[in-house]
């Protein structure tokens, strides 16, 4: 990976001479003068302004301007070397006179108008919006989003997360708590991902739930029973790499998830945790990272539930503790089932005319980072009932423990990315019942 002088293109002569100064990085040039650097006029104007175009360029995240007056500049990082980076792109100055006066706010840069040269920055303003919109246009389309983002915020916005679930299940009657729980995987990030593990008999609407996410949404990989019992991360027999380390960025669809061989689940434990893992073998060694959302089906130990169904999972508790969400499914019922052939003999249903909008939905809800609005006194009461949770399935084969700091955070901002909404009251209560309701199926 290329470090910051060789970004700059800074030749050997001139980075020996910077390297004995201690100046190694964009930051360090960027609030530099350019007689402090001692290259020169030319050469030390020229690294001074693309160390800041650089920075200006990686940190900016929106810009809105009201009214002509006011300009909110909203940045990944106010760092000083940033904020003089986003000044100098804005031809923003406030020594002397000015042309703006800056305040900052949290990560907003705001900037309001100090004398008629505040019109200039206006303009540049403009020129940098229209620049960031068609920057993000294209990481749009380079990711399968091509509906327009206004028209697909306001599809999500209308549904929500109840109305996705509703709508893309609607094949399967029952089993309310399944959708809820693949919904919130599916609108998790592959930095921060839900893994949700099912288990139910055969019957019990798994397969229908995984052909639906295999038919109507794009970026998926499915690993059928023969490969789940062959190695998800390696094949120890031949030396050969699983599906998972290849399955980077992608919503994974595993069944059989019991059926894992034993010495693939070390391998496993790494990979669900933290996206890296090292495999040393006699034949492979090798370091692998790959961030991915799982969703895994499985059987009862027995293939069917006995009256205690703790005691009828088959998987580790260790295996068990690294998914987010594990809910126990029950079998379809004689009317559920004749409403589900109804359904699927006349072909109806919002997802099937409008496949596109739910899979783009996914996708861009991914590229949105909620806020977290919620009370003080709600999150106290939200931590406190997963503290509860913890406690009591620690040492239980369902085994809760101490990784719920992370997927109590990780369930509400899926829920509330679902509506590009912030973590509010709201959310919190949704993300409270959709645990309690998951935990609730192992009676």
């Amino acid at each position: 990976m290329d470090d910051d002088l060789t970004i700059l293109g800074v030749v050997p002569s001139d980075r020996k001479k910077l390297e004995n100064m201690g100046i190694t990085t964009l930051e360090q040039i960027a609030i530099m003068s350019v007689s402090s650097l001692g290259m020169g006029s030319s050469k030390g104007t020229m690294l001074v302004q693309r160390a800041r175009n650089i920075l200006a360029n990686e940190n900016i995240l929106d810009i809105v301007i009201t009214n002509g007056d006011l300009i909110e500049v909203t940045s990944k990082k106010t760092d000083r070397a940033v904020v003089k980076s986003i000044l100098n792109a804005l031809d923003v100055y406030v020594v002397g006179w000015g042309n703006a006066a800056l305040t900052i706010e949290g990560n907003v840069l705001k900037l309001s108008r100090k004398s008629e040269a505040f019109s200039k920055v206006i303009s540049k303003a403009e020129s940098l919006r229209e620049i960031l919109e068609s920057k993000k246009i294209m990481e749009r389309e380079k990711s399968g989003i091509y509906l327009p983002e206004n028209e697909l915020r306001r599809f999500a916005k209308i549904r929500g997360f109840d109305g996705f679930w509703e709508n893309v299940f609607q094949e399967i009657h029952g089993n309310d708590i399944l959708k809820k729980v693949i919904t919130a995987s599916m609108f998790s990030t592959f930095e921060e991902p839900v893994h949700s593990l099912i288990i139910g008999e055969p019957g019990s609407s798994k397969t229908m739930a995984k052909e639906i996410i295999t038919e109507r949404f794009s970026d998926i990989t499915t690993i059928g029973a023969n490969t789940t019992r062959s190695g998800l991360v390696c094949h120890l027999g031949t030396g050969d790499l699983g599906v998972l380390p290849h399955a980077n960025r992608k919503l994974v669809l595993v069944d059989e998830f019991d059926k894992i061989p034993g010495e693939d689940i070390e391998y496993c434990y790494e990979l669900l945790s933290n996206g890296k893992c090292s495999v040393h073998s006699a034949k492979l060694h090798q370091n692998i990272e790959s961030n991915f959302i799982m969703i895994a089906f499985a059987n009862p130990r027995s293939e069917v539930f006995g009256k205690n169904a703790l005691k009828d999972i088959g998987l580790s508790p260790l295996l068990m503790s690294r998914c987010a969400l594990v809910v126990k499914v029950q079998n379809i019922g004689r009317e559920d089932r004749l409403n589900l052939f109804r359904k699927k003999f006349y072909g109806t249903g919002e997802l099937k005319e409008k496949h596109d909008y739910y899979d783009q939905w996914v996708k861009l809800a991914r590229r949105f980072e909620p806020v977290i609005t919620a009370t003080e006194k709600n999150v106290h009461k939200y931590l406190m009932l997963m503290n509860d949770i913890v406690e009591k399935h620690y040492n239980t084969t369902l085994r809760r423990d101490l990784r719920m700091s992370d997927y109590l955070r990780r369930i509400p901002f899926a829920i509330a990315r679902s509506s590009f909404n912030p973590v509010d009251n709201k959310v919190l209560r949704q993300a409270e019942t959709l645990i309690q309701e998951s935990i609730a199926t192992w009676g």
